[in-house]
């Protein structure tokens, strides 16, 4: 008799265990809501940078490039529209040891929450001159955000709109 309420109780121990383990790795997979700032945003001249989360607030990457086509010739245009974006490199730099990193993938921003609502503060880094800004990113609507750099202590800012890339719905495979 002893061992049958020794293997009941082990055998709830074990099914409570096995309970809080699948409850747990359930509770893992929960998806946290992004923070409104996150996703990808398509620049003025059309290349793409996603904001993400990371360990100094929220970074952004150039996650696409595209080479405006003013301002070059028609052959200027058709060679830099066949370059893999891989042979961009950060060549503008003021620092010489950075001219050779890629430009795919470069952190143009570093941001953090300010106490304003809807505002991000931090460094905003410019591949066209090579000079990285002090400034902020307003989150106009879910869709737009107004980047602002700022010089002179904040007294010039010039801004730009940024829309959100919505991803493709992908289509469910037919059988």
């Amino acid at each position: 008799m002893k061992t049958s309420k020794l293997s009941k109780r082990i055998r709830i121990c074990g099914l409570i265990a096995s309970t809080l383990l699948t409850f747990g790795a359930a509770a893992q997979e929960i998806v946290v809501p992004l923070d409104p700032i996150e996703g990808t945003w398509q620049t003025k001249l059309l290349s793409e940078v996603t904001i993400s989360a990371c360990p100094e607030g929220f970074c952004g990457y150039l996650s696409r490039i595209v080479v405006p086509g003013e301002g070059l010739t028609a052959e200027e245009a058709e060679a830099a529209a066949a370059m893999d974006p891989a042979d961009f490199f950060d060549m503008r730099n003021k620092d010489p040891a950075l001219r050779n990193r890629p430009m795919q993938g470069l952190q143009l921003l570093t941001l953090i929450r300010s106490d304003k609502p809807n505002i991000y503060d931090g460094a905003i880094y410019n591949p066209q001159d090579g000079n990285t800004y002090s400034g902020y990113v307003e989150m106009v609507s879910p869709e737009l955000l107004r980047l602002n750099g700022c010089v002179l202590f904040n007294v010039i800012c010039r801004g730009e709109d940024w829309l959100r890339v919505i991803p493709p719905v992908e289509e469910a495979a037919t059988p």
